[in-house]
């Protein structure tokens, strides 16, 4: 049987984008395949943020969208980030128990490791 006869979607990156969409397509029931030419998952999560991770923004919100997010479709970042909020990621960090604060501009970090954010989306994915 053929790779893709196996999984429903197979994901190239195990980065935080493809951890986030791999957790999301499992919860919807898909057989999902994450590939990376790392050697482990969330390998720029675990150095961004000194360590820390600069996991979400809180003023990453719709309001200025167009003006803020560049893409050929302009409505686009208004649409996704209608869909899943900050506040949708803040509530799944908390749900996990790690603790975090707020830097410049809402940036939001990790108090621990950045490792705390790996562990959680590799969770959710097997969760899913």
């Amino acid at each position: 049987m053929a790779l893709s006869n196996r999984y429903d979607a197979i994901i190239l990156g195990g980065g935080g984008a493809g951890l986030m969409c791999a957790l999301t397509a499992g919860q919807r029931g898909k057989r999902v395949l994450v590939i990376d030419h790392a050697s482990g998952p969330g390998k720029k999560i675990l150095i961004s943020g000194g360590g820390r991770c600069n996991f979400t923004n809180v003023n990453a919100t719709t309001t200025h969208a167009q003006e803020r997010y560049l893409s050929a479709n302009l409505h686009f970042a208004k649409s996704a980030l209608g869909r899943y909020t900050p506040q949708d990621f803040i509530e799944l960090v908390r749900s996990h128990n790690i603790a975090f604060h707020e830097k410049t501009l809402g940036q939001l970090f990790c108090d621990g490791s950045a490792r705390q954010i790996v562990a959680m989306l590799m969770a959710e994915c097997d969760k899913s």
